[in-house]
């Protein structure tokens, strides 16, 4: 087993955890509220948590729970995201709205929700974790709602059209993405001090490094949108959601001439994006260096992230966290 399966290996100690609070429900509906789990997924979050807990001078046993309970969190996001997005795909299997309908889809979110206040409960520091993950979920929920308004066309909701944003600059893709992503993957960590009953300065820096990480986490996932294979979605899914908020697409517009920009963005702002739409967007972007500045700028990320590991005592909690951000920076899923 490489290195990188053994840190997915350990993320997934949670499946267990997270499926039992999920099966307190009726028998019906409980292979509903376990197809999101059992679709997979690389666990990064509940092992930065449990990494990040022995880094601090904790036990794993301890992490465990609230690994499981940022893992959920995570996949309760998903499964809202899915319904906002109306996406078909998710780790190469059908999400759970497509498979069980948007109506199953929402009340096994709210379920979720539920189960993750019962988690806590049972977490240590309940108090401390309650307000953590109370705040990363508000987090998200505004980095999903700055998505959304980054969308160029597909929604015609009032309040949507009202408040569109039809240019984003780089500090705002930042903010959105910060929101979104990083805060999370920044509460894993820092739910893994918690555990460990790490000091203040000890779980701050935690912190840092999650969120350093987490907003490298993003931009890799944008260049795989674009760029990718083997993710498990679409190719250029942003592309056929109207995204504006995607790095590689940013970075692009940055680079094209007049002509070539004005036609990505008029692509990006039909009402429905063909093949032949997103074969030509794809190419437009393809043709500029966007992917070698977004990688780079993941990369800055990356090392940023990694300082605030210096701190820290040399051990092989701190080297597999380590091992962790360069995965998040590296992989091609």
């Amino acid at each position: 087993m490489s290195e990188i399966e053994s840190l997915i290996s350990l993320g997934r100690m949670v499946d267990p955890i997270m499926l039992n609070y999920i099966e307190k429900a009726e028998l019906r509906f409980i292979p509903i509220l376990k197809h999101q789990i059992l679709a997979g997924g690389k666990r990064v979050r509940a092992a930065l948590t449990i990494l990040s807990c022995e880094t601090a001078g904790g036990t794993p046993s301890i992490a465990l729970k609230p690994a499981a309970l940022i893992e959920l969190i995570h996949n309760y996001s998903l499964i809202m995201d899915d319904i906002i997005d109306h996406g078909e795909l998710r780790r190469g299997k059908p999400t759970v709205r497509a498979k069980y309908s948007d109506a199953m889809a929402i009340l096994a979110g709210m379920f979720y929700r539920e189960a993750l206040d019962e988690i806590v409960d049972d977490c240590p520091k309940p108090f401390e974790m309650r307000k953590l993950i109370r705040n990363a979920i508000k987090e998200t929920i505004e980095g999903e709602r700055l998505d959304i308004l980054f969308e160029q066309a597909g929604r015609e909701e009032e309040y949507i059209k009202k408040h569109k944003y039809t240019n984003v600059s780089l500090n705002l893709y930042f903010k959105m993405i910060g929101k979104k992503t990083a805060a999370l993957i920044k509460a894993a960590c820092t739910a893994g001090g918690l555990a460990a009953n790490a000091s203040n300065e000890a779980i701050e820096a935690l912190g840092a490094f999650g969120w350093n990480i987490g907003l490298a986490f993003q931009i890799v996932d944008d260049i795989l949108d674009i760029y990718g294979e083997k993710t498990g979605k679409e190719k250029g899914k942003d592309i056929i959601e109207h995204k504006l908020g995607n790095i590689a697409i940013l970075f692009s517009l940055k680079e094209l001439n007049t002509k070539e920009k004005v036609e990505l963005l008029n692509m990006l702002r039909k009402p429905k994006i063909s093949k032949m739409d997103l074969n030509k967007a794809l190419k437009l972007i393809e043709n500029t260096k966007a992917k070698e500045k977004a990688y780079n700028l993941g990369r800055k990320f990356i090392n940023e992230g990694k300082k605030a590991l210096l701190s820290f005592q040399d051990s092989e909690a701190k080297s597999k966290l380590l091992s962790l951000a360069d995965f998040i920076l590296n992989r091609a899923y």
